[in-house]
């Protein structure tokens, strides 16, 4: 007979609350004492768990736990198993992992996060706390991140906000100029993007490269972006949400910066308007 124990972690999370269970253990006569974790740790897009009797559990051994999750704003802790752990196709480094989770404690299995746009609903890990609005608000706990969203799809564009470069160059910086991207939040107070919009991404240390098409296709240099937002706008990506004329109003910083005449991708690579770290085109 498999049991498995259920207990409760140290570090919370801004989307979920995480307790974890043990490895599955054999049942005897005499039901031994649950171990106790004394340390959780993100390490990457993995969890890392140490148990009093010295014995850590990380990445892929965690395949076939099951977990007590309570969702933001949610009082209820749900049970959720956490059915696979595959490295992630897109990494050359393989660091990423991705976790399929499924609450189980419904009439019907559910499957946690919105599907990605491939379809699936892959989610991991992150050290550290982001709000609503796709900021990070503190470097403590962890977050469980769905490649659906922003924060998971930069760090499987190579934005690893965990990694620090050859010549000292911080991933993370790059890793919220990508979620600003994502979101087309100009201004860093908000998103104005919508679901299915077409997007070129590259940036200054060629981790994600421009188009081979750029030129002969549909899209056009839309922002130069830093870790706090755009650095200059030539056209807004979902109109109806958000005009030049509109960035005009709200984000002064970006005054003399808007329009496709200042805001070329040439001068923002020169750093006309300061450094700029990602840049993309769009329809």
């Amino acid at each position: 007979m498999i049991v498995r124990t259920f207990i409760k972690c140290a570090a919370g999370a801004l989307f979920f609350c995480a307790a974890f269970a043990s490895a599955p253990t054999l049942a005897t006569a005499t039901a031994p004492q649950p171990e106790r974790i004394e340390k959780t740790e993100v390490v990457g897009t993995a969890f890392r768990l140490t148990f009093s009797s010295g014995k850590v559990l990380q990445g892929k051994e965690l395949v076939g736990a099951t977990l007590s999750l309570r969702l933001s704003g949610d009082a209820v802790a749900h049970r959720v198993r956490v059915d696979d752990i595959v490295t992630d196709s897109r990494d050359p480094d393989g660091e990423v992992l991705l976790h399929k989770v499924t609450v189980v404690d419904g009439p019907t299995p559910v499957e946690l996060c919105d599907p990605d746009p491939d379809g699936n609903r892959w989610m991991f890990p992150l050290k550290g706390q982001w709000n609503s609005e796709g900021k990070m608000i503190s470097q403590s706990g962890f977050t469980l991140t769905c490649s659906a969203g922003a924060q998971g799809k930069c760090v499987r564009f190579g934005y690893k906000p965990w990694k620090t470069l050859s010549d000292g160059t911080d991933l993370a910086e790059y890793h919220r100029a990508c979620v600003n991207m994502v979101r087309a939040d100009y201004c860093g107070d908000h998103a104005t993007t919508r679901t299915g919009m077409k997007i070129d991404i590259y940036d200054d240390r060629g981790i994600e490269q421009e188009a081979e098409s750029s030129g002969r296709d549909d899209l056009s240099f839309e922002a130069a972006w830093s870790a706090t937002g755009a650095v200059c706008v030539a056209h807004t990506r979902v109109p109806e949400k958000m005009t030049l004329e509109d960035l005009q109003n709200s984000c002064p910083r970006l005054a003399n910066r808007l329009g496709p005449a200042p805001c070329t991708a040439e001068n923002a690579k020169a750093g006309l308007f300061g450094k700029a770290l990602i840049f993309n085109r769009s329809r």
